[in-house]
């Protein structure tokens, strides 16, 4: 390890690699090249940047007043690239960055700070050969709420000796994970036969859907065969305490489900959804990224974004399945029917298209219908659909009002009853059973047991 050996200092922010060597470069012909030495270090917002001194550099534009670099930064012909050689000889590289530049930045020595989102190490690492197959490593700060399977012996430095309950084991497929929960941050280690990118992408959506959090991962160690990758990565500080709402129970005394297998199957389901159906994985995960998000927002930013992701849920997932189930030959016949009368009107060309093309309306799904035929399946309840039509309507049609701190802790509570609707529609999509939070407004949340209704098979 490179950054393993210094983990403790990433840990606390107080990581410092100076740098004798430092490129930053573009691939392009005629392409910016600087080059000087710095420092990469991180700062109290939890950023890893560099403090670069320039002393040598090539095609810097000429400016006057001070420009960022690349200017399209969508455009990966103009990237950035970032190579650095520290006093051990470890060598980092970092791209999709920008850079500050002005008058004197053509003339070095001159000095810059650039901001970076993460940094690998690529240095030469001794071939490794392991019969445990891939291997992943990371942490993270966040909060974490996954049941423990697994209690782990520590010794004090007075010899003292006490048993703690904070290890997660999960035998898969092929490979084994361990999740611990430490004092201030929770380290995940998985070895076995697994994709690190695909694995890596469920882990943090079983994490963070199942502890209402958003885990940041800030170190990252991954080895696929003789490949090793180590990757330190950018975070919000702040964000470590943010939580917004999650419908897991983490432990319940119930015979049923006292063993905590219905948690960790939704991992396994996660997993199966991936592979099996990557569109409707990437569907659940943005939209739950996103609500979780507004919620560290206003009551109004939290109303829209939780109905567009509920309305966005049933468009990719849901309609497309119920229109295969909906097989209405009677509705059919009689669309058929009234076009055929429609065509013997004496109606201009546009009135005529016009109200065929409302009539063929009649058998597209909404919405509205899709929500009709999950109560009937018995996914999701009336009321739910009540309230989130209530907030549909508030956020597509918002009035200018003055808010007051009851006003918004009563909206702040429907959003969260609201959110029932979404958590149920985003587990029948993992096939999860077991129990699960009803928040309600006003009052406090209630264990429910929630059984999986086969809709999209």
């Amino acid at each position: 390890m490179t950054i393993g050996k210094k983990i403790e200092h990433l840990r606390t922010g107080e990581l410092v690699l100076h740098c004798v060597q430092v490129e930053v470069f573009q691939i392009i012909d005629d392409g910016l090249k600087m080059s000087g030495h710095g420092t990469i270090k991180i700062n109290n917002a939890g950023t890893i940047y560099m403090e670069f001194i320039c002393t040598t550099s090539e095609n810097v534009p000429h400016k006057l007043f001070s420009e960022r670099l690349p200017k399209d930064p969508l455009n990966k012909e103009h990237q950035l690239y970032l190579r650095a050689k520290t006093i051990s000889g470890d060598v980092y590289v970092s791209d999709g960055f920008s850079i500050q530049i002005n008058m004197n930045s053509s003339n070095p020595p001159v000095h810059h700070y650039i901001f970076l989102s993460s940094v690998n190490c690529c240095s030469t690492a001794e071939p490794h050969q392991s019969k445990d197959g891939n291997y992943l490593y990371c942490e993270f700060a966040e909060h974490f709420n996954i049941p423990a399977n697994k209690a782990n012996s520590v010794v004090s430095s007075l010899g003292h000796e006490s048993l703690s309950r904070d290890q997660t084991v999960l035998e898969m497929d092929g490979y084994s994970i361990s999740m611990v929960k430490k004092l201030d941050y929770t380290e995940v280690r998985v070895t076995g036969c697994f994709d690190p990118e695909e694995l890596l992408q469920c882990l943090k959506f079983y994490i963070g859907f199942s502890s209402a959090s958003m885990p940041q991962f800030v170190y990252m160690l991954k080895r696929v065969g003789e490949n090793k990758q180590e990757i330190i990565s950018s975070i919000v500080n702040k964000q470590k305490l943010q939580l917004a709402s999650s419908p897991m129970v983490g432990s319940i005394g119930d015979k049923k489900y006292r063993d905590s297998v219905y948690h960790y199957k939704l991992l396994d389901n996660i997993i199966s959804l991936r592979k099996k159906n990557p569109r409707q994985f990437e569907s659940i995960y943005s939209q739950w990224e996103r609500v979780w998000y507004s919620f560290q927002s206003k009551n109004s930013i939290m109303i829209l974004t939780l109905s567009v992701a509920i309305e966005g849920l049933l468009n990719d997932i849901y309609i497309p399945a119920i229109k295969v189930k909906q097989n209405n030959l009677e509705l059919e016949a009689e669309i058929k029917k009234v076009k055929r009368q429609i065509k013997t009107l004496e109606l201009t060309d546009d009135q005529r298209s016009r109200i065929l093309g409302s009539v063929s309306y009649w058998k597209n799904i909404t919405a509205s219908k899709a929500l009709d035929y999950l109560i009937e399946q018995d996914v999701i309840t009336s009321a739910d659909k009540k309230l989130w039509q209530e907030l549909r309507n508030e956020s597509a049609h918002p009035k200018v009002r003055e808010d007051n701190l009851a006003k918004e802790r009563l909206e702040r509570e429907k959003v969260s009853s609201c959110l029932n609707l979404f958590h149920k529609i985003v587990l029948n999509t993992l096939a999860f059973s077991g129990p699960i939070w009803i928040l309600q407004a006003v009052k406090e949340p209630v264990c429910a047991e929630l059984i999986h209704t086969e809709i999209l098979n």
